[in-house]
């Protein structure tokens, strides 16, 4: 490990060892890593895989941590932290944007070109990576809509692809890269459309005002819990259940949002995944839906 260290101090690729997993979650939940590396660029995002992959050195590659768990035992192998590639190149109405970008920066890059279509994803705390991963989306829009490619690390062939319409394979919350760690997002190009800039930040502001006033901002979280059940509502489900306000340990579910789990001090790993299956358990018994969890529990897979 020391000499791989050494490799990087020499290329300038910025690095810690012990690092607390909690400092880089949203949830502000999680041991330490053994490693984590901060990826400013994407050779060396590519140069760090390769040379943990090399080294037989298991990783996680991660945006800025807002829709998972990290373990409370933390993590024996590195964690690659994408939050420093941050490009964003306007192109017409087409934006080429990094892993590492921020859904408000790209709502905001949208907004400056008087581009429409990626005003949802204003204050959605996730990076351009983690929403293609998901098909992140809100207020009737959704990742699916807007971005026509994307561009991957594949870890089996060490090599560079890309995935182009319908071969994303987007749906409720999933797409082609969810449920294998086969690939790692490295981009994507979003096609937008010539809009007004005035309507477009009237929107944002809208979509804003909205998030502030039903979602529980002031407390950290991983986002809505569960994917929406087919014409129904999970945090209505979970409300009429009279779930708000259930704690386990430092969990809570929100007495704002019933389909957020917040940390209200001390929160473990463990306390999410207990509240997670009392919540499932209970709605399934009292109305017979299957509530499907959205955030991901690292560690556990």
């Amino acid at each position: 490990m020391e000499q791989l260290l050494a490799i990087w101090r020499r290329m300038g690729i910025e690095y810690r060892t012990d690092c607390p997993l909690s400092e880089h979650s949203s949830f502000g939940i999680g041991g330490n890593a053994a490693l984590a590396v901060f990826a400013r660029e994407r050779a060396s995002l590519l140069g760090a895989v390769s040379a943990l992959r090399g080294k037989g050195i298991p990783f996680w590659v991660i945006g800025n941590g807002s829709n998972v768990v990290f373990p409370d035992e933390g993590f024996g192998g590195a964690v690659i932290f994408t939050a420093g590639q941050n490009q964003i190149r306007v192109e017409g109405t087409q934006m080429c944007v990094g892993a590492g970008a921020s859904l408000t920066a790209i709502s905001l890059a949208a907004r400056d070109a008087s581009l429409s279509g990626a005003a949802f994803a204003y204050g959605i705390p996730g990076t351009l990576g983690g929403a293609v991963f998901m098909n992140a989306g809100a207020f009737g829009g959704c990742m699916a809509d807007i971005c026509v490619s994307s561009e991957y690390y594949d870890r089996e062939t060490d090599t560079v692809g890309s995935f182009a319409g319908e071969v994303q394979e987007f749906g409720t919350r999933t797409s082609v890269y969810a449920g294998t760690d086969r690939y790692v997002i490295l981009g994507a190009r979003l096609q937008l459309a010539s809009g007004d800039r005035a309507q477009i930040t009237a929107d944002m502001e809208d979509f804003m005002a909205r998030r502030k006033s039903t979602q529980p901002l002031e407390y950290p979280s991983a986002g809505s819990v569960f994917k929406r059940p087919v014409g129904r509502f999970a945090g209505k489900l979970i409300e009429d259940c009279g779930l708000k306000g259930l704690t386990v340990g430092g969990a809570q579910v929100s007495q704002k949002h019933a389909g957020f789990i917040v940390n209200v001090g001390g929160a473990t790993a463990r306390d999410v995944r207990t509240l997670v299956e009392r919540i499932r358990d209970t709605v399934l018994q009292r109305t017979g839906v299957e509530l499907e969890c959205e955030i991901r529990f690292l560690g556990s897979e």
